[in-house]
Parts: structure tokens; C-alpha cells; sequence
């Protein structure tokens, strides 16, 4: 599986998300999960001073947006310009919500970390009981946490009718997947 392979990308992930609850409960959650961690990380400080600092500071933040930024327009140019802007969006108000001194009577830092925990908790919930079936971070922590946030972008995308060739081709290859995960899990049981 190639890392700069937009379809192989998606078909590792999809394997694990294809129950329509549960790519809701993404949908809704994967952001979140992202935006509390970029709130997280603009506690790194600046490492420069730059023109749009007043918006984006040269954080941990920014700078991971913008590393996230770049591989998902190398995996697919017009999906990842188009997500571009909203991580943007996300890495600006993370700056402001971590620049308050309290959010409901806690530290901007505090309430990111509550709002975090309840996503996870949430994601989880959707993997047992919609799924069923462990999360993708369990096979490939750093492949899900990476490509969850375009993941959820691309099912967006792709429910707005964005390349519908694609994603019939590789909802073909997602269920032949799962037949063959479902299978091997029956030869365990017996």
C-alpha cells in the first residue's frame, strides 16, 4: 500500500468505516478530534514571526495543518485544496479558543481535552455498535489518525457527487475486503 496512493488510502481506511452511522459519528467527530488537538498544540509557541501571525501563528498548529495540508493535495489535488481552507478555518479558531481564559468556567486547555475525550468516547461507540469491528487506529495508529480527518472529507465529497467512478470502484473493493476480514474472523472462532 503506498502512502501517496489516494485510492489505496481510502481503502485501508474504508475497510473500517463502512456503516453509514458510523461514518456520521466521523463526520461529526473527526474534526472535533483534530481541532481539539490543534488547540493542544498552539501551546508549542511561535517559532517565527510572519505577516498572518495575527491569525495563524507559526505553531504547532499551523504547522501540522499545513504538513496535513500538503499530503492530502499530493493524494488527491482537487479534494485536498478544497479541504485546505477549512483546516485553515479549524487551525485560526483553535488559536482563539486557546488564546480565552476560560471556557465554561475551565481552561481553554481543560475544555478541549473534555470536548476530546467525549469524541473519542463517541468514535469508539460507533466502532462497537454500528461497525463492529475494532477501529483502524488499532492496525495502523498513525495511518488513521492522518488520513481520518480526509477521510471524512472525501465521504463528504463523495455524497455531493465527486468522483462517482471512484467511489463505486472502491466501495467494490471495501466489500470484498470485508467479506474477506468476516471470513477469516469465522476460521478464529471455530
Amino acid at each position: 500500500m503506498g502512502i501517496f496512493s489516494f485510492e489505496d488510502q481510502l481503502l485501508q481506511y474504508g475497510q473500517y468505516h463502512n456503516n453509514k452511522l458510523n461514518q456520521l459519528i466521523h463526520v461529526a467527530f473527526v474534526p472535533t478530534i483534530l481541532w481539539t488537538t490543534m488547540v493542544w498544540l498552539t501551546q508549542t509557541g511561535e517559532v517565527a514571526d510572519w505577516s498572518l501571525s495575527y491569525i495563524w501563528p507559526l505553531n504547532g498548529a499551523f504547522i501540522g495543518i499545513a504538513i496535513y495540508s500538503l499530503y492530502y493535495i499530493v493524494l488527491d489535488p482537487l479534494a485536498g485544496t478544497l479541504y485546505a481552507p477549512i483546516l485553515f478555518g479549524l487551525c485560526a479558531y483553535a488559536n482563539v479558543w486557546a488564546g480565552k481564559d476560560e471556557i465554561a468556567g475551565v481552561s481553554p486547555q481543560m475544555a478541549a481535552t473534555m470536548i476530546h475525550v467525549v469524541s473519542w468516547i463517541m468514535q469508539f461507540m460507533g466502532h462497537g455498535f454500528a461497525e463492529g469491528r475494532a477501529p483502524a487506529l488499532l492496525d495502523n495508529l498513525l495511518q488513521a489518525i492522518v488520513l481520518a480527518p480526509f477521510f471524512v472529507w472525501v465521504e463528504v465529497l463523495f455524497h455531493l457527487g465527486y468522483r462517482p467512478d471512484l467511489r463505486k470502484r472502491l466501495q467494490n473493493k471495501i466489500d470484498t475486503a470485508i467479506l474477506e476480514w468476516k471470513k477469516s474472523k469465522s476460521k478464529k472462532v471455530r
